[in-house]
């Protein structure tokens, strides 16, 4: 099976750029994310061989993992709006610039980690950005019951 994917990497790429335009989601903006990512990741690697902590592989691959887990979240908020019938896209793309910002952020922390020997406290934007998103949400979905609720009582 994997020799026959292997086979078809235009047809991958194709079929995951379909998917992007069907759910309307700035590719640019997402490879810029995907690169920043990749250079997080690679600087965090010689951040823990300079400061000389011990390297996990699982730790590593775990975390790149996560990531790009990171990446589902624009894509699912942009299929729930879709379902909806809202138009989030100006929502999706505030998420992807924070996210793309917060990447920044733990880019500059592994930079000054390396030059100082040091570690650095990095703010961890991306889980107050994922709790804001999730309450945001809840938020919505009350407003959206409670909505129905008042059409019902009035009937």
């Amino acid at each position: 099976m994997y020799e026959k994917i292997l086979e078809c990497p235009n047809e991958i790429k194709i079929l995951i750029y379909s998917f992007f335009v069907y759910i309307d989601i700035d590719v640019e903006l997402l490879k810029v994310l995907f690169c920043l990512m990749l250079i997080d990741t690679f600087l965090g690697v010689v951040k823990v061989i300079v400061l000389e902590k011990t390297f996990y592989f699982k730790k590593l691959i775990l975390g790149f993992v996560s990531k790009l887990a990171v990446l589902v979240i624009p894509m699912s908020l942009n299929l729930m709006g879709k379902g909806l019938n809202y138009d989030f896209n100006w929502f999706i793309t505030l998420v992807i610039d924070l996210l793309i910002v917060s990447d920044g952020i733990s880019i500059f922390s592994n930079v000054i980690a390396i030059k100082t020997k040091q570690e650095v406290k990095n703010f961890d934007a991306l889980t107050k950005l994922l709790k804001a998103i999730r309450s945001s949400l809840i938020n919505l979905f009350k407003r959206f019951l409670d909505t129905i609720d008042e059409k019902n009582n009035r009937m």
